[in-house]
């Protein structure tokens, strides 16, 4: 079966490549190992697909070559992907920055996608999953268990190895490194963090507002605040979520990594030691539990005097709850793995990319895109503009490639 391009993995950014590839008049096969194209994409922004960010800052992405992520970005920006998604007939819908589609469902944006993958011709199939690649003669061999199939240009979009059950199993890893490439080490990211300490079985189900500081080896590299999630594991939510990615490059290489939970980010410690002794000496000689009430969730204050030395009707020294409440320690082991992170850190190493193109510099006629390049966001439609971004720029310059060659055969 032969085509001008094949695409290799038909989520978000594979869905992209092939659109814009057959604008260019390209015929486009998408080979996919799920049942179902797009799958994971349903599960993004909490089944309301938030796309894109109208706030893009290379500081939202990590990457060990951030020059080529923000060209990337500069090349396919969060313009450009309203108005690939407008041309679509998805209207967005910001909300702080975020861009949703305004129906606020995931599945219009799946929809949108595959109803412009079949308006251009493009074939999908699914259940096909890729064992080898060859390159032949100007093209590529490609085999699955079935069949082989044979193009032009060959466009990697595997995903990474992150929510396997949704569709990617880190097999493009391999494919990439089988063409040449090499692979920076990978670690979940954007997923939640075991920690040591005991006291958070105590505490599972709780909410609260913190500011979550990382620090590896002593040091702080990294600071979110938001909404904390305590589980019984240890902690999650988007302020963890954030910085997952490097705590568990830190665990990686063999580094202790603690988390510090501030519950009072809006309060110098000073002024939370005054407060406390005040209040101590207004409830002077009242229940323990009068005390507590009303300073955070009863269950989380209740521990944290407990672990400033406090005992059942003897409150702590205020300095020393304080202490706790301002510097509350999670002891990271591990972090949730790649079966509960939503995305990957590292990947394809971007020295190897020309990022305006997304083409390999290794291999003339490949392109590589999405989470398999070593770049990675926040949360906040940041990873979804790097599949959009990758996707539109390979696929396009992989269809004016295949017109070139036509020429010149």
């Amino acid at each position: 079966m032969k085509s001008d391009i094949i695409v290799i993995g038909g989520g978000a950014s594979g869905m992209a490549a092939a659109i814009c590839a057959a604008r260019q008049g390209a015929s486009v096969l998408i080979l996919e190992r799920m049942p179902r194209a797009g799958k994971k994409l349903l599960a993004t922004g909490n089944g309301k697909c938030n796309y894109t960010n109208r706030w893009m800052n290379i500081g939202c992405y990590h990457s060990q070559k951030p020059s080529a992520v923000k060209t990337v970005l500069d090349s396919f920006d969060e313009k450009a992907v309203e108005d690939f998604f407008m041309e679509l007939g998805i209207l967005p819908k910001e909300k702080e920055g975020y861009v949703y589609p305004n129906s606020m469902q995931a599945a219009s944006v799946l929809d949108a996608l595959r109803f412009e993958l079949e308006r251009l011709h493009v074939t999908i199939l699914t259940d096909t999953e890729v064992q080898n690649i060859k390159a032949k003669g100007k093209g590529f061999q490609v085999v699955s268990e079935a069949e082989t199939f044979h193009c032009r240009r060959l466009i990697l979009a595997c995903g990474g190895k992150a929510s396997e059950k949704l569709g990617s199993n880190g097999s493009g890893y391999g494919l990439a490194k089988n063409l040449g490439h090499s692979v920076i080490s990978v670690v979940p990211a954007l997923t939640g963090l075991k920690a040591k300490e005991k006291v958070y079985k105590a505490l599972a189900g709780i909410r609260t507002e913190a500011s979550v500081r990382l620090f590896i080896d002593g040091q702080m590299v990294d600071e979110h605040r938001g909404e904390v999630q305590l589980a019984d594991y240890g902690i999650s939510g988007i302020p963890v979520f954030q910085l997952s990615g490097q705590a568990a490059y830190g665990l990686l290489y063999g580094h202790k990594v603690v988390c510090m939970l501030d519950f009072f980010p809006d309060w110098t410690k000073e002024r939370l030691i005054q407060f406390l002794k005040e209040r101590k000496n207004h409830f002077q000689g009242q229940p323990g539990e009068v005390f507590e009430t009303g300073l955070l969730n009863r269950k989380l204050i209740h521990e944290c005097i407990k672990l400033a030395g406090g005992r059942e009707n003897r409150l702590p020294k205020m300095e020393q709850l304080a202490e706790i409440c301002k510097h509350f320690p999670a002891t990271i082991i591990e972090s949730r793995g790649f079966a509960q992170a939503q995305v990957c850190a590292g990947g394809v190493n971007l020295a190897e990319i020309e990022p305006e193109s997304c083409e390999s510099l290794i291999h003339p006629g490949l392109y590589i895109i999405g989470e398999l390049l070593d770049a990675d966001g926040i949360c906040g439609g940041y990873n979804l503009q790097w599949a959009w971004a990758t996707g539109c720029l390979a696929g396009s310059a992989a269809g004016k490639e295949c017109h070139a060659s036509y020429r010149t055969d």
